[in-house]
């Protein structure tokens, strides 16, 4: 490891300190770093207090890190909607209607303000047909009816249990390949017709599952949130999912981590021992 910190190091400095303007870095959900990450990222996090860098990161509470008494560190932590908020929120996505103020402060008292939490929550409400839209939205039973999972994962659970077997089965191979997957990517692995592959990707898409962007080289689709693909990819059975992991590594190679299959299923390697080194 210190031949692989001073050569980093090295690095960093040269190539950093020759092009002044700042350079941007970014890891996103650390919650589920894996130890090789994370001992680049304490380096990287050394390393910005002399060079042009900017590194951006985000995770859950639970992660520890050892960066707080370090004087160029800035947390900024992202707290729920407040009352106001969460109303204007629902009122974009549900309209004004008097009648449907009783579930609106249902949804905020149950989601404590989490705006991905209240989007989800609306979506499994149409879903289940609990709410309709007929040019104006509309409460179809009782709130005393209304049976809510109480918690986001949940909540997506429930919605990806609801798709048809093609869709969730598309919708566990995205999360198997990774946040965002090309779309010839998805296409060599899915074991689908490409005008039905098309057909459930815009599904998935409609759904709010997943968001369609360009890419340089190819389309790429990008699930909305990382509970969702969390969620879907636990879905899995664990024969299933390394079926699907060596499959991707076979049509594509580098999407694999150099070592091993952590990369898909950091969680499962550290709990059930499954996933080995190849």
């Amino acid at each position: 490891m210190g031949v692989v910190r001073l050569r980093f190091d090295t690095t960093v400095h040269y190539r950093f300190q020759r092009y002044r303007p700042l350079v941007v870095v970014i890891f996103e959900d650390l919650h589920w770093i894996d130890a090789q990450t994370q001992a680049l990222l304490d380096l990287l996090a050394d390393s910005s207090a002399s060079t042009p860098i900017l590194l951006l990161v985000n995770y859950r509470p639970e992660y520890r890190h050892e960066w707080g008494n370090k004087s160029h560190y800035v947390q900024l932590g992202l707290n729920p909607l407040g009352r106001e908020n969460a109303e204007e929120l629902l009122a974009a996505l549900l309209e004004d209607a008097v009648e449907l103020q009783p579930l609106k402060r249902l949804i905020i008292e149950r989601t404590g303000g989490n705006p991905f939490f209240i989007e989800e929550m609306v979506h499994a409400l149409f879903d289940e047909r609990i709410l309709v839209r007929n040019g104006i939205v509309k409460v179809t039973r009782p709130l005393a009816q209304v049976r809510i999972p109480p918690t986001v994962q949940g909540i997506l659970a429930a919605r990806i249990d609801r798709l048809s077997a093609q869709q969730k089965e598309l919708l566990q191979t995205l999360a198997v390949i990774g946040r965002e997957s090309p779309l010839g990517l998805i296409r060599q692995i899915a074991s689908t017709a490409e005008a039905r592959l098309d057909q459930m990707l815009a599904e998935l898409r409609a759904a709010e599952f997943i968001y369609e962007q360009p890419a340089l080289a190819d389309t790429e689709y990008i699930f909305k949130h990382a509970l969702t693909q969390e969620v879907a990819y636990n879905s899995l059975l664990i024969e299933r999912r390394k079926q699907l992991v060596l499959g991707a590594a076979r049509v594509q190679p580098l999407v694999v981590a150099t070592e091993d299959l952590h990369w898909a299923d950091a969680s499962e390697s550290r709990q059930s021992g499954e996933l080995t080194k190849s």
